[in-house]
């Protein structure tokens, strides 16, 4: 099919959509897209037909995000499709290469940002500027998904209702926008609604409370950032980044912490688990989650399907189901294994007294289920078992589940569909903190976030006194309604004296922020130089001042050398804590660009089977940079 005939059908699509209205549970009026006008009463139900559209493109989300990546691998049982996928070698013809479904989205934001009514008032207010905001943040978050995946993408900002519009539009070959152009229209166009609260429906659909259903601003304009800056390794963007995710964690006493949810042994003999962590993923009403696409779990031809049966094929893809002969297509890799096990759970025995506190390392343990070593985060999400079926040749024995997908390994594996795919949530947004802080100068602070939680004791206790400084100096830019990074810039403990902060990291690995084996990395020789200086009683002003000035420079270049060892442990955290989740190819990809290094992400394709086992084939596609992105049609 041509490019024409590709896009223009999303277009047609689009219109569709439209005129299509969604769950009927909260809405009863029908209208049609036989206006340039929308009327008050139809505007709702137009942006629930963009929720209704974003469903199709959850599987390629995930699929995209992850099958090209390190983390899973591909089974004796996997498609010739999604083969392609994992080998990076997406056709034309391939099911997930489908261009016109992201644009449908565009099309149908497009139109709806042209026509809705923004000057209707009801009480003095602007009645529909929550809509108006999330369909932008549903249009952004579409055009950053198709650079992301195309590369160049033609753009279209109006709506298309003509086919003789759809033609112009292809035929134009110079409204063509990479990523870059992305990232500044949208910083653009979304920096005035940053203050824009998301739409509040009342009752829910499927289940789900709608307020998850909409984008925040803050999220993705820090998403924008985040990719721009990757782009030339801009502090400046880096820095705008941290400043949106800060002041939606944070903002107006409103906070987002990231709670205490983890994996744990129950006690200092490692004797069984306590899980907290998997619990996150099977409700869309988890604190956790925070933007979700919801989709239908009734297969097409019912009547009782909420969303017209667009529906998911992730479960089956990941999960053992009896529709499938208990077969997954998916499980994880073997590199994903060795980094969980190459971590160190921490325990802190408090023994009520303090002489007898201590810490001991699962390093010291054997555990029979290899899964158990090191981070509890796999083990807890991913589970397989064996089943003797003497009468059905044709089932497999090895069952497998994956939490993230609503499958668990005690659910007998009946074949239930997953009813919504997150697309933020909280742990991911304080890993991208983390990361924006860190390549915005402030290694210590996005260490901060791995091994401690952001707080004001973490501030106080365990940040330089020369990062808070910097912090400070640069707290003008942070234009949230905290001003500067001080003792009351986040939380540690709720109004009742619980805490709610902790270490992404101590999710799955225990107590990290009392591990000696996750420690803040820093060069050697550089540590070496600034054990070399030392004053002593003899010392004089001059010494002094010609000890700080120095001490100062060796600090500096300890600080510059601190933030790629950072940031691999964040990518690391990243891992752990979004496998499975559609992230992992484009956080590699971030990185590559950054350090202008298309290997830095074909090197960790190419050891998705083990860090001793390199796939040479793999490795030479993902060297050349345009390999990353699957193929317009011409």
């Amino acid at each position: 099919m041509k490019t024409k005939s590709l896009i223009f059908s999303g277009l047609l699509l689009s219109m569709i959509g439209l005129s299509t209205t969604s769950c009927e549970d909260m809405f009863t009026q029908e209208s049609d897209l036989n206006t340039t006008e929308l009327a008050p009463e139809d505007s709702i139900y137009r942006v629930m037909g963009i929720v209704k559209q974003m469903q199709k493109l959850v599987d390629r989300t995930v699929l995209l995000g992850e099958a090209r990546a390190d983390l899973i691998d591909i089974t004796s049982a996997t498609t010739t499709t999604l083969q392609d996928i994992a080998a990076n070698k997406i056709g034309l013809d391939n099911a997930y290469n489908n261009v016109s479904d992201y644009y449908s989205v565009i099309n149908s934001c497009n139109i709806f940002i042209e026509n809705v009514d923004t000057s209707y008032r009801v009480h003095n207010k602007q009645f529909f500027i929550k809509e108006y905001a999330a369909v932008k943040a549903f249009r952004a978050w579409t055009y950053l998904q198709l650079a992301l995946n195309y590369g160049k993408v033609p753009f279209v900002t109006e709506g298309v209702l003509k086919a003789s519009d759809a033609e112009s539009i292809v035929a134009n070959t110079s409204n063509r926008v990479d990523l870059k152009g992305i990232c500044d229209y949208f910083i653009d166009d979304l920096t005035p609604l940053v203050n824009a609260e998301r739409p509040t429906y009342s009752g829910n659909m499927g289940g789900h409370s709608p307020i998850k259903f909409f984008i925040p601003i803050r999220l993705i304009l820090g998403d924008l950032y985040l990719w721009r800056g990757s782009l030339s390794d801009n502090q400046s963007d880096y820095l705008n980044a941290a400043v949106c995710y800060h002041d939606f964690l944070d903002y107006s006493g409103q906070y987002v912490p990231t709670g205490t949810n983890g994996v744990n042994w129950m006690d200092i003999q490692f004797r069984g688990k306590r899980d907290s962590y998997s619990t996150m993923f099977d409700r869309s009403s988890s604190q956790e989650i925070i933007t979700i696409i919801p989709l239908d779990t009734i297969p097409a031809g019912t009547t009782t399907a909420v969303y017209d049966a667009n529906v998911s094929e992730l479960g089956g893809m990941f999960c053992s189901l009896y529709k499938n002969n208990y077969k997954v297509q998916f499980t994880p890799s073997t590199r994903l294994k060795e980094l969980s096990a190459e971590q160190v759970y921490c325990y802190y025995y408090d023994a009520q007294t303090a002489a007898l506190r201590d810490t001991v390392y699962s390093t010291e343990n054997t555990f029979e289920n290899e899964l158990e070593n090191g981070d509890l985060r796999l083990s807890s999400v991913y589970g397989i078992r064996t089943v003797n079926d003497k009468y059905h040749a044709e089932y497999n024995s090895e069952r497998q589940a994956i939490a993230k997908f609503g499958k668990s390994i005690t659910q007998n594996y009946v074949d239930n569909r997953i009813s919504f795919i997150p697309i933020y949530r909280i742990g991911m947004v304080y890993l991208r903190l983390a990361e924006a802080l860190n390549r915005g100068g402030f290694p210590e602070t996005a260490f901060a976030i791995l091994k401690y939680g952001i707080s004001s004791t973490t501030i106080s206790n365990h940040i330089s006194s020369s990062e808070v400084e910097r912090l400070a100096q640069v707290a003008t830019q942070f234009d949230g309604n905290l001003s500067a990074w001080n003792q009351y810039s986040f939380i540690t403990f709720d109004g009742a004296g619980e805490r709610t902060q902790m270490g992404i990291h101590s999710r799955g690995c225990g107590d990290s922020e009392y591990s000696k084996y996750f420690v803040l990395p820093s060069d050697p020789e550089i540590d070496a130089q600034l054990d070399a200086y030392a004053l002593d009683s003899t010392s004089t002003a001059a010494d002094t001042l010609a000890y700080d000035s120095a001490y100062a420079s060796v600090q500096e270049q300890q600080r510059g050398a601190r933030i790629p060892l950072v940031e691999e442990m964040i990518l690391d955290e990243m891992a752990l804590e979004g496998m499975f989740e559609g992230y992992r190819f484009y956080d590699l990809m971030r990185v590559a660009l950054r350090r202008n290094d298309p290997t830095y992400l074909a090197n960790k394709v190419a050891h998705r089977g083990g860090k001793d086992k390199e796939d040479a084939e793999l490795k030479s596609i993902l060297s050349t940079q345009d390999n990353w992105y699957l193929k317009l049609p011409k």
